[in-house]
């Protein structure tokens, strides 16, 4: 089983570009945006663990996390929005990988993960191959305001500096997605790239029939994240 990781910076175009290959392609997406809701559901021990470190303004009058005062506090502040991090991001791991091993039972040749924080949460270690997808920092911050019009500016730059830059993912990362004209160019990218990505019928077989395979290519892929090269596509 292929695991690519998907990634870019905040209004890069990542949730068009996994959406398109879930409905146009009919390919399996792990979501981490999803997982990262469902671990901080109310009475989870993630959430505990969050009123705990930030208090009971963190939450909303019926009990559930309120993002928007959390955001407020982390997004200002590194060494909370760090903490936040270290809550949060082995709870989706562990969910992730729990959804990971249903696929591979299944016999699913290949699965995306799409991970914002790819890299920063060392989710790449997972994965066969990462993509990224990129644009400029000008179009970010537009799309960022479109998107999100109750933000001001200041912000929207909190959000956009919180997070590693497109230059520094596009050094790690196997496949590199622009996403500076229209969607229809973007979507022409990705099926140009599905089509070299795709494993074959064998391959899947016979990792399904013979685990070892599967655990060699684990490793390999493991190792092969500390000395990988950029790639354009």
């Amino acid at each position: 089983m292929l695991i690519i990781g998907l990634t870019g910076t905040i209004a890069s175009g990542k949730s068009t570009v996994s959406n398109y290959i879930k409905k146009q392609h009919n390919l399996p997406v792990i979501d981490a945006d999803v997982v990262a809701h469902r671990v901080v559901e109310p009475g989870t021990p993630c959430l505990k663990k969050i009123v705990r470190e930030f208090g009971t303004e963190v939450l909303k009058n019926d009990g559930s996390l309120n993002r928007p005062a959390l955001g407020r506090i982390i997004f200002g502040d590194e060494q909370k929005r760090l903490r936040l991090n270290s809550i949060v991001h082995p709870a989706v791991r562990k969910e992730m990988l729990k959804e990971l091993w249903r696929y591979y039972i299944r016999g699913t040749g290949i699965v995306f993960l799409d991970v914002p924080l790819l890299f920063e949460a060392r989710m790449h270690l997972l994965c066969t191959t990462t993509v990224t997808i990129v644009c400029s920092p000008m179009n970010v911050k537009r799309r960022l305001m479109a998107r999100n019009p109750e933000l001001s500016e200041k912000e929207v730059e909190q959000r956009i500096h919180s997070q590693m830059s497109s230059q520094e993912k596009t050094q790690l990362t196997d496949f590199v997605l622009e996403n500076e004209s229209d969607v229809l160019s973007l979507y022409a990218r990705v099926d140009r790239l599905l089509f070299r990505l795709h494993p074959s019928t064998f391959g899947t077989f016979l990792a399904l029939l013979c685990p070892f395979v599967q655990l060699f290519l684990v490793v390999y892929s493991f190792v092969r994240q500390y000395c990988k090269k950029e790639r354009i596509y």
